[in-house]
This record gives C-alpha cells, structure tokens and sequence, in this order.
C-alpha cells in the first residue's frame, strides 16, 4: 500500500526540519506511538500500537534513516513485528519539505507499507481509512508543537 499526505505548517524550515529529527517529539505525535530507543543518530526503535476493527497490534519497529539533504528531504526504512507475532511490517517513507514563500513550510510524506499476518489481512479500504485518520492526528499534533 503507497500512501501520499500533505499537511501545512506555518514556520521556518530549519524548525520543521529539526522537530521532524526529535525522537521525543515524534513519540508524541505518532498516534499510538508508545515509546522510543534511540540507538544513534539514524537508528530508532519504536514501540507503537495500532487498532484496526477489532484487532490490536502491539509492534516493535526498526527504523532507519538511509538517506537526508537537510532541510528538504528524509528517507527511512522499518521492519517491525507485533509482540504477539501474528502481524509484520515493513514500511519506507519519504518527508518531503517545501517553502511556499509566505512564511509556511509544505510538509509532505509518501509511505509505502506491507502489513502481513492477521492485521494484513483486513482489505484496503480499512487500512487506509485507518492510515487517514493517524496521519490527520500526527498533523494536528505535529503543527500544534512546531508552531509553539
């Protein structure tokens, strides 16, 4: 599943870029985001839980930033399973950061996600419906942060 979102924040580049780089913050604005190790400066796993209908996911993911050209692009790359080992992941993403020349930054992402196991089995209309609703959370708590 490929998914593309946009959201739009009103500060500088050199801030978004910076706060998009903070662990903590992050944990905070993922939905469902439980917690966060940092291993080095490209390397974090990530505790997360995730409800689709009625089943629950509890995933440990392993990401890591393989590529970044300050302040304008990031690309990562995961693996992760539930802690019940009844669903996998593997996700790629890529930030995107655009000045729109009046005073607000253009933050867009592409997600590319293969959910296997019992979660993976849900159809794609729910996956993305659920996808939706995280990513207008994530850009609500994200703007309401960076904007402080």
């Amino acid at each position: 599943m490929e998914f593309e979102k946009t959201t739009v924040i009103a500060a500088p580049a050199a801030r978004v870029w910076q706060m998009l780089l903070d662990p903590q913050l992050m944990r905070d604005c993922v939905p469902g985001m439980e917690s966060i190790e940092v291993l080095s400066d490209t390397q974090y796993i990530a505790n997360l839980q995730v409800k689709v209908s009625f089943v629950s996911a509890r995933f440990k993911v392993r990401t890591t930033i393989v590529e970044m050209r300050p302040p304008q692009y990031l690309r990562s790359e995961g693996v992760g399973e539930d802690s019940s080992l009844t669903s996998s992941l593997k996700q790629s993403s890529e930030v995107f950061l655009t000045d729109r020349g009046d005073s607000t930054m253009e933050l867009r992402m592409r997600f590319k996600i293969e959910i296997f196991g019992r979660l993976g089995s849900f159809g794609l209309d729910i996956i993305k419906t659920k996808a939706d609703r995280m990513w207008q959370e994530f850009g609500r708590n994200f703007t309401a942060r960076v904007q402080v």
